[in-house]
């Protein structure tokens, strides 16, 4: 049999009866009515406790089941949202395991290591012949600790399992968000679901952001609000950061952009910040490592960025708001995005998963994507949607997220704004 991947998405009014059609249709799609693995993206329209009651009619009890609150919910069929999606995996190839830890805000170490030692570690029988592991990190995307949670998470799953997933979201309400476990849903909570797998499972990463300014650096910032860049008030550096493209791409005269309007919404998601990452070292560890290091920093040219959105109140007033804690003396360049850049980047990043896999031949696959990609690409979000079809050829679900988690990149830190996280389950 080998794995199969089924996807589906329904609205409504009862949370309940949205949940069973929407995993009623995916269960339709694959062969069999057993199902391993079911993860769910759920709008905040809905109460969660019905929500998963209604999966939860449909699948067995021994499936694994996972999710989190969305901020937009898609399949390979388009975007929908105030909806639920819900994605099946039958598979004689991978097993799956999951966990929940709560009060992350408290003590985000404590949080993040109970998540993975719910898990089974090297050495467990269940994970025997089972050697390419993949975790899906699912976390409250209002903690301001999303940076934290991929970076511990990775830490402690160590180099033999790559982690990907995203920051839950609420639609955009900026108040409380939510992961789903089995029968259970928390806030301020780190999600794990592992994926032992026979085989490779790849996953991709990709952003469709060019640097526009030159470097400047936080000058004065407390947790993720930086007053000063190079000295100067945070949002005025940045306003003549993007002057001049923002009248050629745009026809916006900066001067003009109001406070708290949908067109500083818009240009915030558009001219986020990029910190140039430095590629990994595969042996950190001893004189070699650090000499290996020392030679890819000095004589290797990288692209990487992580970006960072800088929206998260859309104010004049001097100082920008980040998702996650911008420590002074880090460095940053202006970037840019326009839709096109956006389709092709995620274009990229699915052929690139598929690319991976031994024949080329996909069950199926998971894309975690920033809500401020949607704000960018407005109406072709569904073309963002085709370009990954065209390339995966099979069902796909996906949400849109606060934050992107993928450790699969050399250039890269664990965790994104704005910025494509695809994963292909092989057929």
């Amino acid at each position: 049999m080998g794995t199969q991947l089924g996807t589906g998405q329904h609205d409504g009014e009862n949370g309940y009866t949205v949940a069973v059609r929407a995993v009623e249709a995916a269960v339709d799609r694959i062969e069999g009515d057993t199902v391993d693995f079911c993860q769910v993206f759920c709008s905040t329209r809905y109460d969660y406790d019905d929500v998963l009651e209604g999966v939860h009619s449909v699948v067995d009890d021994e499936t694994a089941v996972f999710g989190c609150s969305s901020s937009g919910e898609f399949t390979e069929e388009g975007v929908q949202a105030g909806s639920v999606v819900a994605s099946v995996v039958v598979s004689d190839d991978i097993r799956f395991f999951t966990s929940l830890s709560t009060d992350l805000e408290d003590d985000p170490h404590r949080c993040v290591f109970e998540a993975v030692n719910a898990l089974p570690r090297d050495g467990n029988p269940q994970l025997e012949g089972y050697p390419h592991r993949v975790a899906i990190n699912l976390h409250d995307g209002l903690s301001g600790l999303s940076d934290q949670v991929a970076r511990i998470a990775d830490d402690q799953l160590g180099d033999d399992v790559t982690l990907v997933g995203g920051a839950a979201g609420d639609d955009l309400l900026l108040e409380e968000t939510h992961v789903f476990c089995g029968e259970q849903f928390a806030t301020d909570a780190v999600g794990l679901a592992l994926l032992a797998s026979k085989k490779p499972i790849p996953v991709t990463v990709n952003h469709g952001h060019t640097p526009i300014s030159e470097p400047m650096t936080v000058t004065e910032s407390e947790g993720g609000t930086v007053h000063e860049l190079d000295g100067e008030p945070a949002y005025e550096v940045w306003k003549e950061a993007i002057r001049e493209s923002a009248m050629e791409n745009y026809e916006i005269d900066v001067d003009d952009i109001q406070d708290g309007s949908d067109q500083l919404s818009m240009m915030l998601a558009r001219y986020e910040f990029g910190i140039e990452s430095e590629p990994r070292s595969d042996e950190p560890g001893g004189l070699l490592g650090r000499l290996k290091s020392f030679v890819e920093r000095t004589f290797v040219s990288t692209s990487g960025y992580n970006i960072r959105w800088p929206g998260m109140e859309t104010t004049t007033a001097g100082p920008l708001s980040f998702a996650v804690a911008m420590p002074e003396e880090t460095e940053l360049r202006v970037m840019h995005s326009d839709p096109d850049d956006q389709i092709s980047s995620v274009r990229t990043a699915a052929r690139n998963a598929v690319d991976q896999t031994d024949d080329g031949d996909v069950a199926g696959g998971f894309v975690y994507d920033c809500f401020c990609r949607a704000a960018i690409l407005e109406d072709e979000f569904d073309d963002a949607l085709a370009a990954v079809e065209s390339e995966v050829q099979a069902p796909f679900a996906g949400f849109e997220t606060y934050g992107e988690v993928c450790t699969k990149s050399d250039d890269l830190t664990e965790y994104h704004n704005t910025t494509s996280v695809v994963m292909v389950l092989p057929a």
